[in-house]
């Protein structure tokens, strides 16, 4: 059998207030190509779906178009499970309807109806559990053992609340690796931080909130995960399959892996770039013709943080006409320098009154004068309307 990893869709996301459902789409037609092309078996989707709990109708649709899509009519089948982000009644609320085209909505450790997947496809469910799920191609049988996302409060619920977070995962998780068998092709799938595993901020260590030791989750042929959104491997055979769009800036790579097994051993673990249709990324420029020369490289899709270092700020029209001649644009900044030295500016707060120094950090930040009414509320927060420019 083959089967796809991917997790953290993070559907109806934003940018700077930018929709990214556009460029979402045109990665969800990708990792559809892809799955045809690998003759994929099976897709497991491992959390984070959505970005928030109460997506968007147009976004909901786009997953559950998706979704089918993948399911190429009921002969590959879809396991998708609830993230952090996704709300579990809502995500399972389709599954009556999901599991005729044999796709698995999974959001707790329930028992999934095993009579209401489709029997005719090339791929057949014979059994469902308590956390796990059994689907079978010719004679080979793949076993999903499965842990959506974990809250503390969630979790804390169904075992011992004397135990440690990584105590209580370990547990919950061997409830559904308990139908793991020798003869089949073990995964496990979860939304998790595991410790060792690399954030845009470093790497979570043993003691951080919510993360657990790879040693701790059940041993699978193949375990994976979502929640964290770079691509890496953190254990034997334990990845992360990362984001499938940038959402920041420190996004790298953006990947699926591929795995394959024979007989229920494993063959083969490749990962496969996507092609990200958008770039994200960041320009320092120091003037307006600069930024214009620039910016004639990127389309419509892309996002683009912009950041003028000069001495002056810009003026509000000259920030919005280089918004509108580029969409593209999604924040700007300024970095003032001196004049003669070309060094930054630093204003010494002895020298200056606080109306300056909202000012100047307005400018700052926003590239532009703060108007009278900004300011004025400024001064009211700060409880002296008296206090004069």
């Amino acid at each position: 059998m083959k089967f796809l990893h991917t997790a953290d869709w993070h559907l109806g996301a934003k940018t700077n207030g930018r929709d990214r459902l556009v460029e979402q789409k045109r990665t969800l037609d990708e990792i559809e190509s892809i799955a045809n092309h690998e003759n994929i078996d099976c897709v497991i989707i491992a959390g984070d779906v959505f970005n928030t709990a109460t997506p968007s109708a147009e976004t909901e649709e786009l997953f559950f178009e998706t979704i089918q899509k993948l399911s190429n009519g009921g002969d590959r089948f879809v396991f998708v499970l609830a993230g952090n982000h996704d709300d579990p009644t809502r995500l399972s609320a389709g599954l009556p309807l999901a599991s005729k085209h044999n796709i698995a909505l999974a959001s707790t450790l329930s028992k999934l109806n095993e009579s209401a997947f489709n029997k005719n496809g090339i791929i057949r469910v014979v059994e469902t559990g308590k956390g796990h799920i059994k689907i079978q191609k010719n004679q080979e049988i793949a076993t999903i053992a499965y842990l959506p996302y974990p809250s503390e409060s969630r979790i804390t619920e169904k075992v011992d609340p004397n135990l440690s977070y990584a105590e209580k995962i370990q547990e919950w998780a061997n409830i559904s690796a308990s139908a793991f068998n020798e003869d089949t092709f073990n995964i496990f799938v979860s939304h998790l931080f595991m410790v060792g595993s690399k954030t845009n901020d470093g790497i979570i260590k043993v003691g951080d909130i919510m993360a657990v030791p790879v040693n701790m989750l059940p041993k699978a042929d193949y375990t994976a995960l979502g929640h964290i959104h770079s691509a890496q491997e953190v254990g034997k055979n334990v990845f992360y399959s990362g984001a499938i769009t940038k959402l920041n800036i420190k996004n790298t790579d953006l990947s699926v892996n591929i795995i394959e097994s024979e007989n229920g051993k494993l063959v083969d673990i490749k990962k496969v770039a996507l092609k990200n249709p958008a770039k994200y990324q960041k320009l320092s420029v120091h003037s307006i013709d600069e930024a214009s020369d620039l910016l004639l490289n990127y389309d419509n899709l892309d996002i683009i943080e912009l950041e003028f270092v000069q001495a002056e700020p810009l003026s509000a029209s000259s920030i919005k006409a280089l918004k509108k001649d580029f969409p593209c644009i999604s924040n700007i900044s300024l970095v003032r320098t001196n004049l003669t030295s070309g060094e930054e500016t630093r204003t010494s707060r002895i020298s200056t009154n606080d109306v300056e120094l909202f000012k100047d950090f307005y400018k700052t930040v926003r590239g532009t004068e703060p108007s009278e009414d900004l300011v004025k509320m400024f001064l009211e927060c700060k409880g002296d309307e008296n206090e004069t420019n």
